[in-house]
């Protein structure tokens, strides 16, 4: 796999090309939200580093090298990943998998990759792996794929070279669809704006069986907020809530792409940077003709920060219900004021 299969990521791709010409690190951690391609380009590193003939486009793809990582029975490969019904990687998968195999000369080149899902270490499984890291032997390169570095031992990280991967453009990310054979979906534009740079989220939503008939109920519940009684939001409306808690984390999503529409639309000159660009007409109904620009979005700002509160309390397992009245109570309060 070349780099230029890879989309996006220019700069990381050149680093890693020039680190192919030279003398590459003994460790290399890509950091990134999950979904924005951290694995795939650490594999794609990993052929590169075990490849024949690599150049600064990657692995050549032709050697027998790049067969074997093509057809998954590299013998200088090691890829340490969560297991089904694993909650992290065992501490012995740690020590057997790497440990123990580390000062095992490589069979098929002059080097041995290893990768590993580093978010899926606890703190004894990545002191064991530290074992490894600290002198490891010529030969061996470690690749470790996390969401963020400050996730990881700090003695892991000084260690290591740290790729932070970036968001995708829209236009990337619809370029990652097209390869995906997903680019002719009818919300195609739509999943490219809403995935917030990260590709995987807009593939996971473009065959998602749920999402669509999610989204809309959403948006008819946030449309009807301003003229929404008490009872009816404490009642109905958390009943909606309730219905779909498995997704809230993508009610809250939806919520906030409204909002943060609606305060674009506020300015009355970006309709091109809507993410919900086929409500376009519904959004601009919910904005008063004679307010103050200024006191607008002072409103919307508010209703965007109380999604962004509820998004926080979800993820730190506050009150489910608490935290959907709340927020329903604090939307209908600024929209009907916006």
């Amino acid at each position: 796999m070349s780099f230029s299969t890879i989309v996006g990521q220019t700069e990381i791709k050149e680093r890693l090309g020039h680190a192919l010409t030279g003398s590459p690190g003994h460790a290399y951690i890509f950091t990134g939200p999950k979904g924005i391609g951290r694995t795939r380009l650490a594999r794609a590193f990993a052929a590169a580093l075990l490849c024949e003939r690599p150049g600064c486009d990657g692995a050549c793809g032709r050697c027998p090298s790049c067969r074997y990582m093509a057809g998954g029975v590299h013998p200088d490969y090691r890829e340490l990943e969560l297991q089904e019904k694993e909650k992290v990687i065992p501490v012995d998968a740690v020590r057997q998998r790497i440990g123990a195999d580390l000062y095992h000369q490589p069979q098929l080149g002059a080097r041995k990759v290893y990768l590993v899902d580093a978010d899926a270490l606890n703190e004894q499984g990545q002191n064991a792996l530290l074992k490894s890291l600290e002198e490891p032997p010529p030969y061996a390169i470690f690749l470790l794929t996390a969401l963020s570095a400050r996730h990881l031992l700090p003695t892991i990280v000084s260690r290591a070279v740290v790729l932070m991967l970036s968001r995708l453009s829209p236009a990337e990310v619809m370029a990652v669809m097209e390869a995906n054979d997903l680019h002719q979906h009818e919300a195609a534009a739509f999943f490219a704006r809403f995935s917030g740079g990260v590709p995987g989220v807009a593939l996971e939503l473009a065959q998602s069986s749920w999402f669509h008939d999610l989204r809309q109920e959403t948006i008819r519940f946030f449309v009807k907020l301003p003229e929404s009684g008490r009872a009816f939001l404490l009642t109905d409306g958390y009943a909606f809530f309730e219905a779909n808690r498995v997704h809230a984390g993508e009610i809250l999503d939806v919520l906030g792409s409204l909002l943060r529409d609606l305060i674009v639309l506020s300015d009355r000159s970006a309709d091109d940077m809507l993410i919900n660009n086929d409500q376009q007409l519904a959004l601009k109904r919910l904005l008063p003709s004679g307010k103050k620009p200024e006191s607008l979005r002072n409103n919307l700002t508010q209703a965007y920060r109380a999604v962004l509160a509820a998004r926080r309390g979800l993820a730190l397992n506050a009150s489910f219900e608490g935290l959907a009245c709340h927020l329903m109570l604090a939307l209908r309060k600024e929209l009907t004021y916006a």
